[in-house]
């Protein structure tokens, strides 16, 4: 078998891509999580990379600012980083071990959320939507 060169982004754009077919089907929601998470990974690293800014950090900088200016304090660094744990929680139980063999989270919702968070950081990256995820936009709004 011949080793050839691939793009992260076009294995990520993928990796998306077949998790959406997933959702649509009503397949498995822990591989929906562990496909859309790998994309959002990527996609958010090249945001970074390139100065701007990726959904889980906008999420992040959008608890901190709420939390500042309800009760006038920052957030703790571990708070802050808390925040990024928990959205990032049923993703990374699916491929760490931890202390338990049972995890615990709502498949469904974490399944959406990783997808929405993917599909954002795709978005801020190519500035279009495939027809794959323009279809899971108009659901998700329909719904």
């Amino acid at each position: 078998m011949a080793i050839r060169a691939y793009y992260r982004r076009d294995l990520a754009l993928a990796q998306l891509e077949t998790a959406l077919q997933l959702y649509f089907e009503n397949g498995d929601r822990g591989s929906i999580i562990t496909l859309s998470g790998a994309a959002d990974e990527v996609f958010g690293k090249y945001l970074e990379q390139a100065g701007r800014e990726s959904s889980i950090k906008s999420l992040v900088v959008a608890v901190t600012e709420i939390r500042a200016r309800m009760f006038g304090e920052p957030l703790e660094q571990e708070e802050v980083k808390a925040i990024a744990d928990r959205a990032n929680s049923a993703r990374n139980s699916l491929k760490h071990i931890g202390e338990t063999d049972i995890v615990k989270f709502d498949l469904e919702t974490e399944a959406r959320d990783m997808l929405y968070r993917a599909i954002d950081n795709y978005w801020s990256l190519a500035q279009t939507l495939t027809p794959a995820m323009e279809r899971f936009q108009r659901e998700m709004q329909s719904a």
